[in-house]
């Protein structure tokens, strides 16, 4: 169930299992129609979300505006110099 901003990037990353830019998740999550969002609101949450919650937070932070998410790093699928 898609609840919040956060909970659409996360069903978006799912869905292409790999990093993408804060733009992309929000050009997607209103071509999904899964939530109104602009690249800033995307990129504002994703950060609030991994400074709130730390190790804890469903998403990294990667190179060049990338996001991806933290599952992802314990499996190896993301470069380990993911950015917390």
């Amino acid at each position: 169930m898609i609840d919040t901003l956060l909970d659409a990037c996360e069903f978006i990353l799912n869905d292409q299992g790999e990093p993408q830019s804060s733009f992309w998740l929000a050009s997607q999550a209103m071509e999904m129609r899964l939530w109104r969002a602009s690249e800033a609101d995307v990129r504002e949450a994703l950060h609030k979300d991994m400074e709130k919650h730390g190790l804890s937070s469903r998403f990294v932070k990667l190179a060049d505006d990338e996001f991806g998410l933290r599952s992802w790093a314990k499996e190896g699928t993301v470069d380990r110099k993911a950015k917390q």
